[in-house]
């Protein structure tokens, strides 16, 4: 008996690290991608709803921020791996220059612990209602909570709905750079930015997961009351 109830308990932790009570995944450009179902969960916080992410017939990934029944919910998936320094590319289709200011696009590197081990790119106005407001953000956060945070943000807007979004992350800087339309070049780049030399003693170091989320600022509704879905046709990560 005592053999048996090992088994089970060894078959338990085993099923539970494969996330197959009830934790939903999906494999897309090359990796396999858990998707975020709660009730009320940060950031926001939000509803997150697994339905919200799918695959089309092109193998597209879709997000999409849905309101039914009254309540409005949220899109997140996160990978089974963990990545480290390398470069890392997204081609995105989706009118991120013209988001209602509650709605926030991100594409981060995140190890489960808030302000430290994390590279962001975030497509938002963070609430801000001023049509001169920053929507597209860089940041990263240090390898230890408490150390010194580094960003830079701008005011986007683009000719199309067609962009491309990446960042080098290494032991010395993070290079970020977002592009017009779907490309491996650095032509028709459209905002850049990269941390100061100063900021190398600060720069994360741990393999963590890589993240996609889009959801509603402090968990609120968008102003103008519309759902938003947005496109990625693809993501790149190429290890240094």
């Amino acid at each position: 008996m005592i053999k048996l109830y090992s088994f089970i308990l060894v078959a338990t932790i085993i099923a539970l690290k494969a996330g197959v009570f009830g934790q939903k995944s999906i494999n897309w450009s090359g990796y396999t991608w858990y998707l975020k179902d709660a009730i009320s969960q940060g950031p926001g916080p939000n509803r997150w709803s697994s339905d919200n992410v799918w695959l089309d017939s092109q193998n597209n990934l879709h997000l999409k921020i849905v309101y039914s029944n009254g309540i409005w919910s949220c899109a997140e998936l996160y990978t089974t791996e963990k990545f480290g320094f390398g470069t890392y590319q997204w081609f995105v289709e989706g009118q991120i220059d013209k988001f209602d200011p509650n709605i926030v696009l991100g594409f981060f590197t995140y190890g489960g612990t808030d302000q430290e081990n994390e590279i962001d790119i975030e497509m938002a106005k963070w609430g801000q209602t001023s049509s001169q407001a920053y929507n597209l953000f860089y940041t990263v956060y240090p390898k230890k909570v408490g150390l010194p945070t580094n960003s830079s943000g701008t005011k986007i807007s683009l000719s199309g709905t067609y962009t491309t979004h990446r960042f080098a992350w290494s032991s010395k800087q993070v290079a970020w750079e977002s592009l017009h339309g779907f490309t491996d070049s650095n032509t028709n780049q459209f905002f850049q930015y990269t941390t100061p030399s100063n900021y190398q003693q600060y720069m994360p170091v741990a393999n963590v997961p890589l993240h996609i989320n889009l959801w509603l600022f402090q968990g609120k509704q968008p102003m103008d009351g519309k759902e938003v879905e947005i496109v990625v046709h693809s993501f790149k990560y190429t290890k240094v």
